[in-house]
């Protein structure tokens, strides 16, 4: 006698449900990965920037000078320099202590420390800063700032815009603070 025996597989419809079914959970949850990705590119570069103006802050006391971060567009160059008026930081920055010549806040290899030379931000974010904060960025011997009293704003935002945007804010005390999520602003003025 033979005994019948059930083909190994899958039919066409069960193939069909299966099929549909991970596509309907990959079309939700690809979009949220999608944003926790970005979500996370801009809290990296938002730390990394703090790091660096706790860094600043703390060798202008430590060294009893100033310290500047200043926007660079060849951060990659043998002897980087700091470079135009832009309010646009996403091409990378230097933060060095300034020990030569205090009128002129750009950086001279041959009389100033070049501390840290970061590099452009991750492809798809901007920083951007408001007029205070737009060539650079001073603090004092005391911790304070250098821009006139008043406050100075940079915004690290990619393409959604300010909902899901970063901003730093540097009150004249050299203090700064982070607001994360709906900031005012992704252009600072």
């Amino acid at each position: 006698m033979k005994q019948y025996r059930k083909p190994d597989g899958f039919t066409l419809p069960e193939m069909l449900i299966t099929v549909s079914i991970i596509s309907i959970v990959l079309a939700t949850a690809v979009p949220s990965i999608s944003s926790a990705i970005k979500d996370n590119r801009l809290v990296t570069q938002l730390n990394a920037v703090m790091a660096d103006i706790y860094l600043a802050r703390s060798e202008a006391a430590k060294r009893d000078t100033r310290v500047i971060l200043c926007r660079s567009g060849n951060t990659a160059a043998a002897v980087p320099s700091c470079s135009g008026n832009s309010r646009i930081w996403t091409s990378g920055y230097l933060v060095f202590a300034d020990d030569g010549n205090y009128s002129n806040n750009t950086y001279d290899a041959g009389t100033d420390t070049l501390l840290r030379v970061v590099q452009p931000a991750a492809d798809g974010i901007k920083l951007r800063t408001n007029w205070t904060w737009n060539r650079n960025l001073e603090f004092n011997p005391d911790g304070s700032t250098n821009e006139g009293g008043a406050l100075a704003v940079m915004s690290i935002c990619d393409d959604r815009g300010k909902p899901d945007g970063r901003q730093i804010q540097i009150a004249p005390n050299g203090i700064p603070k982070m607001f994360a999520k709906d900031i005012s602003t992704c252009y600072p003025g």
